[in-house]
């Protein structure tokens, strides 16, 4: 192969994996509905560019359904005054609000609001059906 194919090709591998590793919003998980949660914190991925947030919820059959929000980026979460020790909320409850993802699973979801067992609540973004001021 020659050198200006190669680099062409590694140009394109590069582009595509950065291309997939973002996404819009919209386009992963139904912005026009929301649903709520309270569960315990059992895991945060204190990662860019996304901070991941899993919650255990006690079902009523005994079982415990795990499920995962995707949030802001680190900085973000760090200006919203928040740290991965504040989220992980030393296992007392924490009550999330989220949009649903649009490919159906029901313990994803993108994190709009939340309710932290310390009594702080932290709006990342608008809660369909919500009053606005």
């Amino acid at each position: 192969m020659r050198r200006g194919n190669a680099l062409q090709l590694l140009a394109a591998i590069t582009l595509a994996g950065a291309a997939h590793s973002h996404h819009s919003l919209s386009g992963q998980f139904d912005v026009s509905r929301s649903f709520e949660i309270t569960g315990v914190v059992s895991r945060v991925d204190w990662v860019n560019p996304h901070t991941y947030v899993y919650v255990d919820v006690r079902q009523r059959d005994g079982t415990t359904l795990t499920y995962k929000f995707e949030s802001l980026p680190v900085a973000m979460m760090r200006k919203a005054g928040l740290s991965k020790q504040d989220l992980q909320a030393d296992g007392r409850p924490v009550t999330i609000q989220a949009h649903p993802a649009r490919s159906g699973v029901p313990t994803l979801g993108y994190l709009l609001h939340l309710h932290l067992a310390d009594g702080r609540d932290i709006q990342f973004a608008h809660v369909p059906g919500a009053e606005q001021p």
